[in-house]
């Protein structure tokens, strides 16, 4: 058994399906809750990185219901951790997970391998490389249309769209596992046409607020105390990055696994000037435009430039309100990222932009209403701002 520990629940299933359809059947999990933050705190130091405790504690968890499943018997597993941040503390969680397994008395049948080394090995199967990227381009088409869509509409509505979107996951993670799979054009085409019942809803004056940070910290529900849907409750439309351009920049700064780079690349463009998403994707050559005059490129620690250059792209698409969402023990997050905030300020100033900016910091040791609290605060500001806005 292949075990993976993602931090996206968007992306999960469609990347377990993708590589169950190559002939990898896995779990791609991305579990969240007390108990795989425990989990991860009694088999790791919680000065760790808190993505990669988290990565720790689903593994864990996973493994221990998969032996009480099997009636205390040590099933032989592979662990696949990702890790996506770039020349940070994150590159230790292949490591910090091992220890855990052992710790935790799961160590015995289980080696663990870093993403990197199992992306490059995947990256000679052309079916792989082509599912794989198709899995992250369709993640990221639920989501976005999620964020874009669901805010605007009523109870009864909102049910229904939650309905599509889950039959239309269902059908994705079919088409991803089959061995007739469908192109990504026909299948993107089929998502779209689903949608036009719904269409894209004008927007009602409510704050947008963007969210930037370290991939986990954007992504990870279990991590950030649903952060999307928080927003959304609090009567603010909740904007994401894209995680294809994400992919595509850490994996070119390991200089790792280039057909896959590539695929997802490709997928970008595809997906860049699509009318049917609130926001266009966009590539990571975007990016470091969009960042240039406000973090060096040479700068790639954690996210690097990238946090940057989303908040700049968003600020341009009219977003005036963002969220810089960061995680604990992310020691080059609290520099490329927060070293960014003051002159990204600066820059949006020059251009005419108000921008209201506040950090959140996620980390295990903080409840969740904690966490919910500071984010009602920020909303709070952003209704504020948004009405002075229409009423100067």
């Amino acid at each position: 058994m292949i075990v993976v520990p993602f931090c996206s629940p968007w992306h999960a299933p469609l990347v377990e399906a993708a590589l169950s359809g190559v002939g990898r059947p896995c779990r791609v999990t991305s579990a969240s809750g007390e108990d795989v933050v425990r989990a991860g705190l009694e088999t790791v130091n919680n000065d760790a990185c808190y993505a990669a405790l988290l990565s720790a504690g689903r593994a864990v968890s996973l493994l221990r219901e998969r032996r009480r499943e099997a009636a205390g018997v040590a099933e032989p597993a592979r662990v696949v951790v990702p890790a996506l941040c770039v020349f940070c503390r994150g590159d230790d969680a292949p490591y910090l997970v091992a220890h855990a397994l052992d710790a935790a008395g799961l160590g015995e049948g289980a080696g663990v391998l870093g993403a990197d080394e199992a992306l490059d090995a995947l990256s000679r199967d052309a079916r792989a490389v082509a599912r794989l990227a198709d899995a992250v381009a369709l993640g990221d088409v639920l989501l976005q249309a999620r964020l874009r869509v669901r805010p605007y509409l009523d109870e009864d509505d909102a049910r229904a769209f939650d309905d599509l979107l889950s039959s239309q996951r269902e059908g994705f993670c079919a088409s991803l596992a089959s061995d007739e799979r469908l192109s990504f054009a026909s299948v993107l085409g089929s998502f779209d046409a689903a949608m036009d019942g719904f269409g894209v809803p004008d927007r009602d004056g409510r704050p947008v607020v963007g969210v930037v940070g370290t991939l986990p910290a954007v992504f990870d529900e279990g991590m950030n105390a649903g952060l999307a849907a928080c927003l959304e409750r609090e009567g603010c439309e909740a904007a994401l990055p894209y995680l294809l351009p994400l992919a595509v920049f850490s994996l070119q700064q390991k200089d790792v696994a280039e057909p896959l780079r590539e695929a997802l690349d490709e997928r970008c463009s595809a997906l860049k000037n699509r009318a049917a998403a609130g926001f266009s994707c966009s590539t990571v050559q975007d990016l470091k435009r969009a960042s240039a005059d406000v973090v060096p490129g040479h700068v790639v620690q954690g996210a690097g430039w990238t946090i940057a250059g989303y908040a700049r792209l968003f600020v341009r698409a009219g977003v005036r309100d963002l969220v810089y969402a960061r995680a604990f023990g992310c020691l080059a997050g609290h520099v490329a990222g927060q070293g960014a905030l003051k002159p990204l300020r600066a820059r949006c100033a020059a251009e005419g932009s108000d921008v209201n900016l506040a950090t959140i910091e996620f980390d295990p040791g903080t409840s969740e209403v904690n966490q919910v609290n500071r984010i009602k605060l920020m909303t709070t500001v952003a209704k504020r701002a948004a009405k002075r806005r229409r009423n100067p």
